[in-house]
């Protein structure tokens, strides 16, 4: 893929971020239960290469906090920019590079996700003094987003499946 190409797929992805949660809260879903800035995160990664969705992941959160005021800039949206990076990249580099299944790719940019959470976590409590418990912190993101977790096991597989059709039909 070109470099122009994927340079604007990166700039979708990040519009998506900023749309589908603005979507959710218009409709008084609830953010922090459904994580619907993860899922633009997750599908476009299979569309551009690591580093792009590693940008695309960490700048996702900060943009739509300066935006529109959600999450929180700090520390919520600067954590979340390192999840976000973390699950954009490692998505991107098990489907693109080692061509791995989508569903396990999925499963573990999950957990790698959520591990670099955890450790951002940590180094933003000890680094910049933050009032918060990094432990409860992981077990509440954890125990309320296992709805959103459950929706992306869902959907994320299907709008790849289908987006990756769509392209190949546009190619042939």
């Amino acid at each position: 893929m070109n470099h122009t190409k994927s340079l604007i797929r990166g700039a979708l992805i990040i519009a998506l971020g900023l749309l589908v949660p603005t979507v959710f809260h218009l409709t008084s879903v609830s953010g922090t239960i459904f994580l619907p800035m993860h899922l633009p995160i997750l599908v476009g990664a299979a569309f551009v290469n690591p580093w792009i969705a590693l940008i695309a992941g960490a700048l996702t959160p900060l943009t739509s906090s300066i935006a529109t005021g959600m999450p929180p800039l700090f520390p919520i949206a600067f954590l979340m920019a390192f999840e976000l990076a973390a699950y954009g990249w490692t998505m991107s580099w098990l489907i693109n590079k080692h061509r791995v299944n989508v569903y396990a790719a999925l499963v573990i940019s999950m957990l790698v996700g959520r591990v670099v959470l955890g450790i951002a976590a940590v180094a933003t409590t000890t680094l910049f003094a933050v009032q918060m418990n990094p432990v409860m912190y992981m077990k509440s993101a954890v125990l309320t987003g296992l709805p959103g977790m459950t929706l992306q096991l869902l959907v994320v597989p299907v709008l790849i499946k289908a987006l990756s059709s769509s392209l190949q039909l546009r190619r042939g």
